[in-house]
């Protein structure tokens, strides 16, 4: 009923111009509706409406864009963060392998000390502890008459043992100039036998490169026999 009296209204209406058209429109605002549904289809009609509905979807989704955003710079924190922790971690660890293996070492050599006559009695007789005292005067003459060098006299007093004995099959005094290892290493066997050539001259004895480990390679071994040295594998 009222869109016929609309129509009836607008018919009553001159329309001779393009101007009478829009003076008719200012007049009458509301056939404006009625002017978009000739003139436009519904999908244009809704447009409006639907990039309103399309922009507050945008809004949503930069916010959880943001948010997202957000919680990925608290992981990546996160995450350096943990990364620090497992880097201390591992040193910590790794200072602990090293504390540890000083600590069996250490032990170790203690063991051998206290008995050495268990770990030498195989192939010595008359086996003796030498203490470090009885050859230190001896050490500083050799460095007094340029026999060795300090560098040499030092090396020396860090030999881990010095046993002095006979060896069972000849009857033959000897030194053992022993280095102790857990784990046998290509530089202990450089050491025992350098300090057993020091130990050599200063004593005028034989003095045997030894080296007693509880863990040893082959092929480490057959390097210490080639170069002249003693090796002990040890039970700890």
């Amino acid at each position: 009923m009222q869109s016929l009296n609309k129509e009836k209204e607008m018919e009553k209406q001159p329309v001779l111009t393009f101007a009478d058209i829009i003076r008719a429109l200012r007049e009458h605002p509301e056939w404006l509706e009625e002017l978009r549904k000739i003139i436009l289809t519904t999908e244009l009609i809704e447009l409006p409406k639907k990039f309103e509905e399309m922009l507050v979807r945008m809004e949503k989704l930069e916010k959880k864009v943001d948010k997202i955003e957000k919680d990925v710079e608290i992981l990546k924190q996160d995450v350096a963060i943990l990364k620090q922790d497992v880097a201390v971690l591992k040193q910590d660890v790794a200072y602990l392998k090293g504390e540890f293996g000083r600590f069996k070492g250490k032990e170790f050599e203690r063991t051998i000390r206290e008995r050495y006559y268990a770990y030498f009695g195989r192939i010595l007789r008359k086996s003796k502890l030498i203490p470090f005292e009885e050859i230190i005067p001896l050490l500083e003459t050799a460095e007094e008459e340029k026999i060795i060098t300090e560098d040499q006299k030092v090396s020396a007093l860090q030999l881990d043992l010095l046993i002095k004995g006979e060896i069972k099959k000849v009857k033959k005094e000897v030194y053992l100039a022993i280095e102790v290892s857990y784990s046998l290493q290509e530089d202990d066997i450089e050491r025992a036998i350098e300090r057993a050539g020091i130990l050599a001259y200063v004593l005028k004895s034989e003095v045997i490169p030894t080296i007693v480990a509880v863990e040893i390679k082959e092929e480490i071994q057959k390097s210490a026999e080639d170069k002249g040295a003693f090796v002990i594998k040890a039970d700890f």
